[in-house]
Formats: structure tokens, sequence, C-alpha cells
């Protein structure tokens, strides 16, 4: 009976610490208990396509939850799993599709093949 404790005891402890390390893995990876953030940021553009084109690249990215670019301030809020490189990879995936942010500029192929409304004033490049 004794052995039967202990085992049943060992059996608990051990399915304990692997639920613990399996959600310790999902956060790291941004599963479901990774920490949700805000960030607000400089996208340039011009008109309503460009808020539809700006707010579905950055949706399109695993993690990202809400995106509105507002379009009288420039400025692109994302919600998103806040995990390595998120942020940097939401402002490269906007320039992917034409519009420079704060940090990093579109590739002027991209920018060009923009609508003619959509060709905002390009800041300067660094």
């Amino acid at each position: 009976m004794k052995q039967l404790t202990f085992l049943l005891l060992c059996l608990g402890m051990l399915l304990g610490a692997s639920q613990a390390l399996a959600q310790t893995v999902e956060k790291a990876q941004g599963g479901p208990n990774a920490e949700v953030k805000e960030s607000t940021f400089k996208v340039y553009g011009n008109c309503g396509m460009c808020k539809k084109r700006i707010e579905t690249a950055a949706k399109e990215l695993p993690g990202v939850s809400k995106a509105n670019w507002d379009m009288d301030e420039k400025k692109l809020t994302v919600t998103y799993e806040n995990t390595p490189g998120a942020l940097k990879q939401i402002k490269e995936k906007v320039a992917s599709v034409g519009h420079d942010t704060d940090e990093t500029r579109a590739k002027d192929k991209v920018y060009k093949a923009l609508h003619g409304c959509c060709q905002y004033d390009r800041p300067n490049s660094n």
C-alpha cells in the first residue's frame, strides 16, 4: 500500500512538472500564455486604401490580434504577442507592402508600385 501511495505521489509530481514546462515553452514560442502588448509607431500613407493595406499587412502576422492606422496622425497601433523581435517583424511587414515606418523603409520598387494617391512624401533615408 505504501508503494502504491508513493507511486501515485511521484506520478502526480511528474505530471505537474511537465505541465509547467509545457506552459514555459508555449510562452516562449508565443502561445496562449504569451504577454500581449500594444505599441504605436509612425507609418506613412495617405488614404483609405493605405489604411486597409497597412492594417491587413500587420494582421497577417501570427500573434497580431489588432491593427488600427490613424490616417490623420499617421500612426499604427498594434496589439500583439510580445515575443522576441515581434515589433520589428511588424514594421518590416508594413514596409514590405510599400509603407515606410519610423525605423523601416519600404523598397523603392514597392513604394513606386503604390497607387498614385498612396504615394506619400517619403522621409529622408538614413
